[in-house]
């Protein structure tokens, strides 16, 4: 199994802030520029999701806002971003395409950047290797913890990450991963499993609510909060019940104009794909 120095995920997170770390490890590096491949990696992520639900509208002719970015404290930055629709689907057709396309676009950025981050890193030389084993010598002390290296594990890291770690050894096993990069992976991955999930107006509850109706929405609902509370993001299930209770139609998600023709068959075969981004961006809750 690759290993990868752990990230603001992990333990070390009382350590040096994202930026700096890689200056320490890698002394020459500019701060500016590790922070600016992170916000360029995550934007790209959070931009094009959202790009892609807006691709969706002008698709199916409806009228929708350029996506708006909410920032966010450090280390992300930013609480992601939105797009208002101005009014409701046609028909569960619609509601569909429009839940899923943000995901698969933000899932297959997410690869992008991630595998970049794999392949494109500075190379593991003897030199290189003799100074990290130093410096995790000094990092483990002040951290009091085993090693400040960690594996590319399941369920610590999402299962896509995982398996593109194995995939990218094949090809270029002695790299250190691109940690501002990997970081920005991470993020993807889990704000594609936050809004994958099937609940409530999530994307996952828009595609939910399109191939199961109002009655398979609301038990689809229980199970995605259930799902957030077993995988220890308990804080976002709390914020969903909480926005949920601030809405007159509570468990309900956005009913389309026709709420009686079913989608169509080929869209009740990529609810597969929905369900595959969700156990592949599944990790457990670093905190």
């Amino acid at each position: 199994m690759r290993t990868r120095l752990r990230s603001k995920f992990s333990r070390s997170h009382k350590s040096s802030s994202l930026a700096g770390r890689s200056t320490f490890i890698l002394p020459g590096a500019s701060p500016y520029l590790e922070a600016g491949v992170f916000a360029i990696g995550l934007l790209a992520i959070i931009g094009l999701h959202e790009f892609g639900h807006k691709a969706a509208t002008v698709v199916h002719g409806l009228d929708a806002s350029f996506p708006y970015f909410i920032p966010g404290p450090p280390p992300i930055g930013t609480f992601g971003a939105l797009i208002s629709l101005k009014g409701p689907p046609t028909n569960r057709d619609q509601l569909f395409d429009l839940g899923l396309s943000g995901p698969v676009v933000g899932f297959i950025v997410t690869m992008v950047v991630g595998t970049i981050s794999m392949l494109f890193g500075p190379a593991l030389t003897p030199a290189k290797l003799s100074q990290l084993t130093t410096w995790d010598s000094t990092c483990s002390t002040y951290l009091q913890v085993t090693s400040c290296f960690s594996n590319v594990s399941f369920p610590a890291q999402p299962l896509i990450l995982v398996l593109l770690s194995n995939l990218t050894g094949y090809i270029n096993p002695n790299v250190i991963y691109d940690q501002q990069l990997f970081f920005a992976a991470q993020i993807g991955a889990l704000l594609t499993f936050l809004n994958i999930v099937p609940a409530w107006q999530l994307d996952g509850g828009h595609i939910s609510r399109a191939v199961f109706g109002p009655g398979g929405h609301r038990i689809a609902t229980v199970i995605g909060l259930g799902l957030l509370l077993i995988s220890g993001f308990w804080a976002f299930a709390i914020l969903v019940l909480v926005m949920m209770s601030f809405t007159r139609r509570g468990f309900a998600g956005v009913e389309p104009l026709d709420d009686v023709s079913p989608v169509s068959n080929s869209r009740k075969i990529l609810y597969l794909v929905g369900i595959a981004m969700l156990v592949l961006t599944f990790a457990r809750s670093p905190i």
